[in-house]
């Protein structure tokens, strides 16, 4: 379809002319300034930024915040028109399914909008696909804080996860009643009244939403960041040993972002002498150059200059010594420097006697 001709259909589902022509310009553009759509919509200058933010009232577009200003992201065509089809035309359905084709092939010819970024949505439905993808872009490590009507919605991505090998950390809020329910075993789950929701993949993908004190409505976070990732990682971490325990999801291989969360839930087994393979993704800390190692855990160091439970606060020094078949090395986190290795991810499985 040309441009006028999708502008047209846009316009037949209750879109104004200036909305029509923003959002197919923003979906060809993939991401985009206000500015440049300005040039190629034709949107009038005093015009476009009430015309964006009506599109992303719609939820067909997003308006993230970076330090040069506001750039404005399309998001999958399908997915936020057929949210469209449910809550505004059911009657037109046929229509929005032929729209919604032709602006995804549109979309697949863009350039990727997955780099760093962070975000605002105030849709719930946003926020819910976001968190869908988060779960999915998980290899290692996932925490998931969320009410049981969100993890009925997200259950059958929490299991693809667990059965990928990640080790999935959920955190349900609500009373003994409301949180009632029967897990994958190989998922560790805590409970509590109340929690904020947060998803935090590796450190790759986080959604961060907080129940406002004063307003019914909720807004959520969404970041690819890796630093803001990890503090919601650290965050959740603290929250989480405050919680009560529903089960502990106790299953092998697990999987780590680092060594400090592979020592603190593994340590009185490690003090005990069991003895662990541990298969480690990093890079040489000398030569910045990637690669995997495999070995059994040796040793490892957990200190701090006071005194203080390492599950809920970041020691001064965590590593791990892995003897492989010809050396032994010293393992730490991804900005390692004084160790041989900085791990991206660590996998454990114990050693049968």
């Amino acid at each position: 379809m040309s441009d006028s001709q999708l502008t047209g259909r846009l316009e037949e589902l209750g879109l104004t002319s200036y909305q029509s022509k923003a959002y197919v310009a923003a979906v060809r553009s993939g991401k985009a300034t206000p500015q440049d759509l300005v040039d190629v919509s034709g949107v009038p200058q005093g015009r476009i930024y009430d015309v964006l933010y009506d599109l992303e009232e719609m939820g067909l577009v997003e308006i993230r915040s970076r330090g040069r200003g506001k750039e404005i992201i399309a998001p999958s065509p399908e997915d936020v028109l057929g949210d469209l089809k449910r809550r505004r035309i059911d009657e037109l359905s046929d229509t929005i399914d032929t729209l919604s084709s032709e602006l995804r092939r549109v979309h697949d010819d863009t350039i990727d909008v997955s780099d760093d970024y962070v975000t605002m949505a105030s849709r719930e439905q946003t926020a819910l696909r976001h968190i869908k993808r988060a779960i999915e872009a998980a290899e290692y490590w996932l925490v998931v804080a969320t009410s049981p009507r969100i993890y009925r919605q997200i259950e059958p991505e929490l299991q693809a996860a667990l059965d990928g090998g990640v080790t999935v950390r959920l955190l349900m809020s609500g009373d003994d009643s409301t949180v009632e329910h029967t897990y994958p075993e190989q998922m560790s789950v805590r409970s509590r009244a109340t929690a904020d929701t947060v998803v935090a993949a590796d450190r790759t993908y986080g959604i961060f939403g907080s129940n406002h004190p004063i307003q019914d409505t909720q807004r959520y976070l969404i970041t690819q960041e890796s630093n803001l990732v990890l503090l919601l990682q650290d965050y959740t971490e603290t929250v989480w040993g405050a919680s009560a325990v529903v089960q502990t999801g106790r299953t092998f291989p697990r999987r780590y972002l680092d060594p400090r969360r592979a020592i603190t839930d593994l340590r009185s087994e490690l003090d005990d002498g069991t003895r662990f393979r541990a298969t480690i993704e990093g890079y040489h800390t000398d030569s910045h150059e990637p690669d995997t190692w495999e070995g059994e855990i040796a040793d490892y160091e957990l200190r701090s200059e006071v005194a203080i439970d390492f599950s809920l606060a970041p020691p001064t020094v965590s590593s791990l010594t892995l003897s492989t078949s010809d050396e032994r090395l010293t393992v730490g986190g991804w900005r390692a420097t004084v160790e041989d290795i900085a791990a991206t991810g660590i996998e454990i499985t114990p050693i049968a006697d």
